[in-house]
């Protein structure tokens, strides 16, 4: 009686043939992720963070410089140590100026070769171009991306994961027989990726995984040791070979060796993850377990899981800030998230010697994900779409490779699967570049966070904020109201209401919000430099000076505190001070016309005048239309002339 053939794996090999080659691949892959993203190159910046790291950042403003090097590898601004970021920002100004379409094209660029990296990545691990391909588009243009991408501050996101993926390319290359040079070179890629933002401390953790499946490097010294069990021991081995034979077999020996090869990657990650927590304690993001406590944040995390995974299978409703429930968490929703996170592990553990990728994806996204789970709870959000930027690759990796794998391995069945395959990319092409052209400004983008989750009260805080900034004062007023009203117990609401009432002219009312503010948060500078400027213009200068010197006190690269302690020090003729506190703000911003100003004046004020001369020329080649710049100038020339014919 014949046996017959199993022909899945002739066709499986014919089809693979058939596939395009890989830079028709990359070519196709690049071209769409770049018409999705291209759009960005008209958007403007973003009120929300953008104004930290590039619009109000004077270091980021100069362009390249040793002072700019030497600022980002010691300074921690905004709760971040991010060196990398900073430069690659500083770089975009030295190309573009301060144009927002040139950090918009880097952001798109680094996002392509995110995706082209990935592409090549996993096509070297699994031999697989269709497959790696597929999960590199779903990558590319998958709409849960997007913030990550059109936002100009999270330039640290790709940054990162850009060296990030290069590392991990790498590690598959010392993987496959290409040696310590290539370890080495993973192990570079890791240290830049952390120096860019400190989310992949998880990295090695996905080498491991990939030892395991595709790599296989677990599964052979398996094999090893069974083979050395089944295969008889010959009568004249010696002793010694048979014990070393015994050693190579053994896969604990290479477990510890696969362990031990990370052990420097594993170092890493935990000295960056110190650092990591330090800026941020120092920053004051971290939020300590009165706010959130801890039973709060384990059942919060087993939701935010589920809701994470939710958005990647069907991405809706995506808004740039989600508001915490705190003790409104559902018991019944936590419940829900635990079955369905247990059943998917149980599964992925029973099939794992059968569909081996279930378990990696699986295990890929709740590993590196928890840094970003709100255990540690930095800020106030539940969550964010832009934390899946990294995680997401592991359920796109596990659902392309089971639904290859299940599919019938037939001409007809691959037709199928690549029309589905090429349908889904194309809605998610479409999602995407919808979900880009809401952040062509700051205002269509907040409107639509607040739409999307009707009881964010920090939607309709930032939507007031950037309704003010856009000139609409009393509609982002009405907003900010209603932040307020939702919110009470929120000193940003409060502070956001104050500066908005302060730019429509009703400064008591303001006064009223920043003393609120600082009921609930005495430590916030800008409330304190905002009460100083409303100070400066009711003419109580004792009361502006000792505002000021309390925002300087809690933040001493507080540029605007600086310029106006300089005017407050001029009114009331404390020329010294006034010269001190404009040098200081002109170290940190020197393109700031009110200390540049102020400076110019003490110093006239002080006979001082070829440095007064110097200050006010400077003025008049920048503003030439400036009069009170220009008769400062004359009279200043006036003087000097007058003293050298006596």
């Amino acid at each position: 009686m014949s046996r017959r053939k199993d022909s899945r794996p002739f066709m499986a090999a014919a089809m693979r043939a058939r596939e395009p080659q890989p830079y028709v691949l990359a070519a196709l892959l690049a071209g769409i992720t770049f018409f999705v993203y291209a759009q960005t190159w008209r958007f403007g910046f973003i009120t929300v963070d953008d104004p930290f790291y590039v619009t109000e950042n004077p270091h980021v403003q100069q362009g390249l410089s040793v002072q700019g090097l030497i600022w980002s590898f010691t300074a921690i601004h905004d709760s971040n140590w991010i060196p990398l970021t900073w430069l690659s920002l500083m770089l975009d100004t030295s190309i573009y100026g301060v144009r927002p379409g040139g950090y918009h094209l880097t952001n798109v660029l680094l996002h392509v070769a995110n995706s082209l990296i990935l592409f090549g990545a996993l096509t070297a691990a699994t031999a697989s171009r269709g497959r790696s391909a597929f999960v590199a588009a779903l990558f590319a243009l998958h709409p849960l991306h997007v913030e990550s991408v059109a936002w100009i501050a999270e330039r640290k996101d790709v940054l990162s994961t850009f060296f990030g993926l290069l590392a991990l390319w790498a590690y598959v290359r010392a993987a496959r027989g290409g040696g310590v040079r290539w370890l080495a070179a993973s192990g570079l890629g890791l240290v830049c990726s952390l120096l860019s933002k400190q989310t992949l401390v998880t990295l090695p953790f996905v080498f491991l995984l990939l030892d395991f499946w595709p790599l296989g490097r677990l599964r052979i010294a398996r094999r090893e040791r069974s083979r050395s069990v089944e295969e008889p021991q010959r009568p004249n081995a010696a002793t010694s070979t048979s014990d070393s034979a015994e050693k190579r077999s053994n896969p604990l020996p290479t477990l510890r060796r696969l362990l031990g090869e990370k052990t420097p990657f594993f170092l890493a990650s935990a000295v960056f993850s110190g650092i990591a927590m330090f800026a941020q304690s120092r920053g004051g993001a971290v939020r300590n377990f009165a706010q959130f406590p801890i039973s709060e944040r384990a059942l919060n995390a087993v939701v935010v899981y589920a809701a994470y995974l939710g958005k990647i299978l069907w991405p809706q409703n995506l808004a740039v800030y989600y508001p915490h429930p705190h003790e409104a968490l559902s018991l019944a929703v936590v419940g829900l998230a635990t079955a369905l996170l247990l059943a998917i592990s149980v599964a992925t553990i029973v099939c794992v010697r059968r569909y081996p990728y279930l378990f990696v994806g699986w295990c890929w996204y709740l590993g590196t994900l928890v840094p970003m789970i709100g255990l540690v709870q930095i800020g106030a959000q539940q969550m964010a779409d832009r934390y899946t930027y990294f995680p997401a690759i592991g359920i796109f990796l596990a659902v392309t490779w089971l639904a290859c794998d299940l599919a019938p391995v037939t001409e007809r069945g691959s037709r199928i699967l690549k029309a589905a395959g090429g349908q889904c990319l194309l809605l998610l092409a479409i999602c995407a570049y919808s979900q880009v052209g809401y952040w062509r400004d700051s205002v269509t983008l907040l409107r639509h966070s607040a739409q999307c989750t009707p009881d964010n009260f920090r939607a309709h805080q930032l939507l007031g904020t950037a309704l003010v900034a856009d000139g609409s004062a009393s509609e982002g007023v009405a907003e900010l109201e209603t932040a307020v009203r939702m919110q009470d117990s929120s000193p940003a609401a409060h502070c956001a209401l104050g500066v908005g009432l302060q730019e429509s002219g009703r400064l008591d009312e303001a006064v009223e919000q920043y003393r609120k503010a600082l009921a609930l948060d005495d430590r916030d500078s800008d409330v304190y430099s905002n009460l100083a400027y409303i100070d400066l213009k009711r003419h109580d200068y004792p009361a502006a000076k000792q505002n000021f010197r309390r925002a300087v006190q809690l933040d001493p690269e507080h540029v605007k505190a600086y310029a106006g302690l300089s005017t407050a020090c001029l009114e009331t003729g404390q020329y010294a001070e006034a010269i001190s506190s404009s040098l200081r703000a002109l170290s940190l911003d020197p393109h700031s016309i009110r200390a540049r100003h102020n400076l110019a004046v003490a110093l006239l004020a002080t006979g001082r005048l070829d440095e007064a001369i110097r200050q006010f020329q400077y003025l008049v080649n920048l503003l030439p239309d400036d009069t009170e710049a220009r008769q400062n100038l004359e009279r200043a020339l006036a003087l000097k002339n007058g003293a050298q014919v006596k």
